[in-house]
């Protein structure tokens, strides 16, 4: 429709679209205009309807959209953007680029502020554009104030009540102001609500505001001082952002996206030579027993079972641990023994049914060894071990990581992977040596 309108429409039927359209669908069908296209439509658009789309942008791409404009222009866009938005969008930027514009807009400025704060401090996801009001004011008098600065601030569902001196006491909810009837003040209707700190950990505000299902969080410095807010939706993006870096993690992958396919193939190419490296250990355990593997050829065949069995329980154990992890759940050493044991169930189960399974296809295939029941015996033990075991690693490696203050989602799947296949070779292999070697 826009590209359509660019190209045969008239100026008053654009901008009418434009006023209509929701930012973020023009933001996908931007990338779709041609230089011409671009180039009528930056003579239409107003500022402020393009910092709406410019803030819907993956912040890569926005940083790259807006290093196309002049200084003074990217000024204008930045400031009519929501600090928190404008802040991740210019940390994008190259250093030259991003140090011109930051001295542009000055040291006051509430997205500077917020360039200050580390990513996965409170401080680097707030706004400060929130509505505030003092105790000793009449509800009318706050009601006014709310429809008079409605359109410059974030949210109205939630009014700050502060002191004299910026200190933080409490809300107001908006529904709750409505409903009051005169005469009354603020320090009336206020209410106490959990607040976090602007140097706290984001994981740990995003857990707040989850447990106490908060939809407006409060940002205070160490004095108490209202800074900003967090809001329910900043929230989501922000647990998607967390959900997509773990899985990254979990995967061994640098990123999931990229703009370049080089640029992609390098970032990952150090992860798949590095798992090359720690996959060695499986040959070389290998090779240690060519004499079995030589003597009882059968073995091979079941290799890969007793190392798939062990992954996709490695798996799914580390899946439960990095999740209480991110959740801070409680209970963990109960719900590790729970894993545990599940592990020894799941594992007799499995054990026996390949115990069974083999025993059938050595019966059938007699000239692979003449032994079918220490065969089929071999396999069912191993696999029960193993099973045993992959549990164990897939919490022992996060928790170890967690208590050295290393982030438990590096504790990859191809890692541990790794560790226990090497494990499950040296209980099979050693096993079969033990019960068939002198066979």
């Amino acid at each position: 429709m826009l590209k359509e309108l660019l190209e045969k429409g008239t100026k008053k039927q654009i901008i009418s679209y434009l006023i209509d359209a929701h930012p973020h669908d023009l933001s996908e069908v931007f990338f779709e205009l041609n230089d011409v296209e671009k180039e009528r439509f930056y003579q239409i658009i107003s500022d402020e309807k393009f910092a709406e789309i410019v803030s819907y942008m993956d912040e890569r791409q926005a940083a790259d959209l807006l290093a196309e404009f002049d200084v003074e222009k990217q000024k204008r866009i930045v400031e009519m953007m929501e600090p928190d938005d404008a802040a991740d969008i210019i940390l994008e930027l190259d250093e030259d680029e991003q140090e011109e514009l930051v001295e542009l807009l000055g040291e006051s400025s509430d997205v500077v502020k917020l360039m200050s704060y580390d990513e996965d401090e409170t401080g680097s996801a707030m706004t400060s554009l929130i509505l505030t009001t003092t105790p000793d004011v009449d509800i009318k008098v706050a009601t006014k104030k709310v429809i008079k600065e409605a359109a410059d601030v974030e949210s109205i569902n939630t009014i700050f009540v502060v002191d004299e001196n910026n200190h933080y006491i409490g809300v107001v909810p908006l529904k709750k102001l409505l409903k009051a009837q005169a005469p009354l003040n603020i320090k009336d209707l206020v209410e106490e609500r959990e607040y976090a700190f602007d140097h706290d950990l984001l994981t740990e505000t995003l857990d707040k505001i989850s447990n106490y299902d908060i939809y407006e969080m409060p940002v205070v410095n160490e004095k108490k001082q209202l800074l900003g807010m967090i809001t329910f939706d900043d929230a989501i993006d922000l647990y998607q952002e967390e959900a997509q870096e773990d899985f990254e993690r979990l995967a061994a992958l640098p990123e999931t996206l990229d703009t370049h396919v080089f640029k992609t193939a390098l970032h990952r190419l150090p992860w798949l030579i590095t798992l090359l490296i720690i996959s060695v250990p499986i040959a070389i355990v290998t090779s240690l027993f060519e004499e079995t593997l030589a003597l009882v050829a059968i073995l091979i065949v079941f290799q890969p079972l007793i190392l798939g069995s062990a992954g996709n329980v490695a798996t799914q154990t580390l899946a439960v641990t990095l999740k209480m992890f991110s959740t801070n759940e409680k209970g963990f050493s109960r719900n590790a023994i729970k894993e545990v044991l599940t592990g020894i169930m799941n594992g007799l189960v499995i054990g026996l049914i390949a115990f069974l399974v083999t025993l059938i296809f050595a019966y059938i295939n007699t000239s692979l060894t003449q032994n079918p029941f220490l065969v089929a015996f071999v396999v069912g033990l191993s696999l029960w071990l193993t099973v045993i075991i992959a549990p164990i690693v897939a919490i022992v490696i996060p928790l170890t990581l967690k208590s050295l203050k290393i982030d438990p989602a590096v504790a990859s799947g191809p890692f541990i992977t790794t560790v226990i296949d090497v494990g499950a070779l040296f209980i099979y292999f050693g096993l079969a040596t033990l019960f068939l070697g002198g066979l």
